[in-house]
């Protein structure tokens, strides 16, 4: 999901997708795989949404966070940075403005790019495609 900051580059996108790849590490970490397969795109959607709401990670994302990632400490380190990183974000308004504008944004030729919605798609793709591969 990573590559998709390319294409989608304003704070709400790019804070979903770290706390998207955040989760879903979670998921491998805290729920059995038939669980972990029920986890959508929407779930982690509202898991983000409540977690802004509140000004801190949902109660269930914290304790998809306690996950030990990786065999190495590096690894380990780097997902606790970004974790922190998403944590702080929670907080700013900078965040919640853009969260609040992400349903559009207004093109210079009149019309309206529709954010969110292309950034799901982008994503549901990507998910789809790895499923297959």
């Amino acid at each position: 999901m990573q590559p998709l900051k390319l294409k989608h580059t304003d704070l709400a996108s790019q804070t979903f997708i770290d706390f998207y790849c955040q989760c879903r590490q979670g998921c491998d970490y805290l729920f059995p795989a038939s669980v972990k397969s029920s986890v959508t795109i929407l779930h982690i959607l509202e898991w983000f949404l409540i977690s802004i709401q509140q000004g801190s990670p949902y109660l269930l994302v914290k304790l998809m966070w306690k996950d030990v990632v990786g065999p190495t400490l590096g690894e380990y380190e780097a997902d606790e940075q970004i974790e922190e990183n998403l944590k702080k974000l929670f907080t700013q308004e900078e965040l919640i403005n853009s969260v609040h504008s992400w349903d559009r944004e207004s093109r210079p030729d009149g019309g309206v790019s529709l954010i969110l919605r292309e950034l799901l798609k982008d994503m549901s793709d990507l998910e789809q495609e790895s499923q297959i591969a």
